[in-house]
């Protein structure tokens, strides 16, 4: 089909309503590719973690998921469960009368006949969230398309409902709802487990989660390979007393919290330096300071420069940072102030949409 561009779709003159006020409108409510969802909501053991789930087009366009669409209701935000004899009175705004493929979407024509859904819909609440029953597999693979590595995939998608939400994103095992409750701001955050009890957690929002997450767990492999190499020492006695000695220390919690506490410090750092840069992988801290300035100034060779060179272009950085940036919002400071409580907390403890926004936010500036 004809693919749709933005003023094609969702300008005013696209839209129309019927002789009773009834809202007809199409829109995209399922796209394929991989989806981030927490350990937590697949009911897997261990510590939190992301974990993606791979939705192939044999699964979302198969002829027998996308007739579940067909006359299912359409709801004002997700239920509290899925919609049934029961409930569909309380919950329904609406139904969905066609569906049918453009290219990796699925696209839903809509009837929208409660008047409060309407005017949500017409004043900019505009994304779509299917919430349907689904199995999930566990199949490692890699995503033919974007080369992203997925560890589930879903099948036997049956839909029960299409909400209308303020944003979408991936949701929950068998009774999925794919979006963010209610009340959550556009920046969704997330517990933050710090040890694998998870006696001790912070809140963060999600893309500062991942940057913690990521140096916890490269600090927690390097304890535990430096506990391992006590072992072997003690077993063995091939290693001096004091070997061993320095390499339990490696592992003690003021250790683990010090190297804490110089990474997400360094981190924070290069964040203002570089306001997209990515700490994914990185935990030396001078390795920090040398990609967030090979980001800053490209055009120099930062691999072979020192480090005394590279620590006195970072330092200078950050003041040049600090003097553009004293006029940082509310929430940007909050996120620091958050980074460095756990800093302080981690000094003495050992460690730690999505259903299509990206692809539909592309579908509304007519990109492929």
């Amino acid at each position: 089909m004809k693919r749709m561009t933005f003023d094609e779709t969702f300008a005013p003159t696209s839209r129309f309503l019927t002789p009773e006020g009834f809202l007809c409108v199409k829109g995209i409510a399922a796209r394929t590719g991989v989806y981030q969802y927490l350990s937590s909501e697949l009911d897997l053991d261990g510590p939190e973690r992301i974990v993606n789930v791979y939705r192939s087009p044999e699964e979302v366009f198969s002829p027998e998921s996308m007739a579940t669409y067909l006359h299912k209701d359409v709801t004002n935000d997700h239920p509290a469960d899925l919609v049934d004899s029961k409930t569909f009175k309380d919950v329904s705004v609406g139904h969905v009368r066609g569906v049918e493929r453009d290219g990796d979407n699925l696209v839903v024509d809509m009837i929208i006949k409660d008047q409060s859904a309407i005017d949500d819909i017409q004043s900019g609440k505009a994304e779509l969230s299917p919430g349907y029953l689904a199995e999930y597999v566990e199949a490692p693979g890699i995503d033919p398309v974007s080369g992203t590595a997925y560890e589930y995939v879903q099948r036997d998608i049956q839909i029960n409902h299409n909400a209308v939400v303020e944003a979408a994103r991936a949701g929950k095992v068998a009774r999925i709802f794919d979006h963010k409750p209610k009340g959550i701001p556009n920046m969704a955050t997330r517990k933050v487990f710090l040890d694998s009890k998870k006696s001790r957690s912070i809140i963060l929002d999600e893309e500062a989660a991942q940057v913690v997450e990521d140096a916890v767990s490269a600090l927690q492999r390097f304890a535990d390979e430096q506990s391992e190499r006590a072992d072997k020492a003690e077993a063995t006695k091939d290693s001096a007393e004091e070997e061993l000695e320095e390499a339990k220390k490696a592992t003690s919690d003021a250790s683990i919290g010090l190297r804490v506490k110089a990474t997400l410090d360094t981190i924070a750092l290069a964040a203002r330096v570089v306001k997209s840069f990515d700490a994914k992988g990185l935990v030396s801290p001078i390795e920090i300071k040398r990609a967030a300035m090979a980001q800053l100034k490209p055009t120099r060779d930062w691999a072979t420069k020192s480090e005394a060179y590279v620590v006195a272009a970072f330092d200078a950085a950050v003041d040049e940072a600090a003097e553009k940036d004293d006029d940082e919002d509310e929430d940007g400071t909050k996120t620091n102030d958050s980074l460095r409580q756990f800093a302080k907390d981690a000094f003495n403890a050992p460690k730690l949409t999505t259903d299509g926004s990206t692809v539909y936010d592309k579908f509304l500036r007519g990109e492929k």
